[in-house]
């Protein structure tokens, strides 16, 4: 089940808008929400995506509460919205 760009870009930033910046979303949960029994295959399409959503100031990557390049961990990302002053 193939999944174009932009309905992954879609999907993450709705999951982080609708969490707000109070709590954060998996890249995890994000990813089994678009592709179900395959979600482990599209793991690194999903946090790659994030990857530029933080470098354009749209959402913040953490792993635990420090703030991270996503290309740079390994391990549980978590993906939240940019509060408005920060």
């Amino acid at each position: 089940m193939k999944k174009s760009k932009q309905e992954i870009r879609n999907r993450i930033l709705t999951f982080t808008k609708q969490r707000r910046s109070e709590r954060s979303v998996s890249s995890s949960e994000v990813t089994r929400n678009l592709f179900s029994d395959i979600w482990r295959d599209h793991l690194d399409n999903v946090k790659a995506m994030s990857g530029k959503f933080k470098n354009k100031k749209l959402i913040k990557t953490t792993q635990k509460t420090d703030d991270i390049r996503i290309d740079k961990e390994k391990g549980a990302i978590r993906l939240s919205i940019f509060k408005k002053d920060e």
